[in-house]
């Protein structure tokens, strides 16, 4: 885990990231990678998803606006991955302090 968040920090620091805000960078970042990982691993069960688009369907009312957007359609995993990391870095970029903007290699 060490390996991992010095890489991170290591190219978030690179980027111009100090202080407070390469620790709220490093943090929010390696977040959002482990929970889209845990989201894709728990709606990877055919039958976990079967039952929580149920629930979903007979209890709109207590959530609507999951149910109103169809958050448990048949998802392209990557594409939503990229579109999440896409908003996640454009607003790291506009939230450190000075330095070009930050882009991700593709």
């Amino acid at each position: 885990m060490l390996e991992r968040t010095e890489f991170l920090q290591g190219a978030l620091a690179s980027a111009g990231f100090t202080g407070a805000h390469l620790a709220a960078a490093t943090h929010g970042l390696a977040n959002f990678v482990i929970g889209s990982a845990l989201t894709q691993s728990t709606w990877h069960s055919a039958e976990v998803l079967a039952a929580a688009r149920e629930h979903l369907r007979t209890r709109a009312d207590a959530y609507p606006t999951l149910a109103a957007n169809d958050h448990l359609a048949d998802q392209d995993w990557d594409a939503l991955f990229e579109r999440g990391l896409d908003h996640f870095l454009t607003g790291l970029a506009g939230g450190r302090q000075g330095g070009p903007p930050v882009s991700r290699p593709r």
